[in-house]
């Protein structure tokens, strides 16, 4: 094997919540919807940028954790 060939790791466990999470966002989509069915716009897109503060945050969140891993798994030189 090559000292520069990359190993094998398996899937960050976070990982399997980020994809749950793509998931669940689209729920804020069909709540919305829901929201403007029975309540008109004006909740439907009370309910939209609530979704987007809250996925902006999420975001940022996911960003820390991949600025960690790579910290994690850096080349100790």
């Amino acid at each position: 094997m090559k000292e520069d060939a990359p190993l094998h790791r398996a899937a960050h466990p976070v990982l399997g919540v980020l994809r749950a999470g793509v998931l669940l966002g689209l729920g804020w989509v069909a709540a919305a919807a829901l929201a403007w069915e029975l309540f008109g716009m004006l909740w439907a897109v009370f309910v939209l940028v609530l979704w987007v503060l809250l996925l902006r945050r999420f975001h940022g969140a996911v960003q820390a954790l991949a600025e960690a891993i790579r910290k994690e798994t850096a080349p100790r030189g």
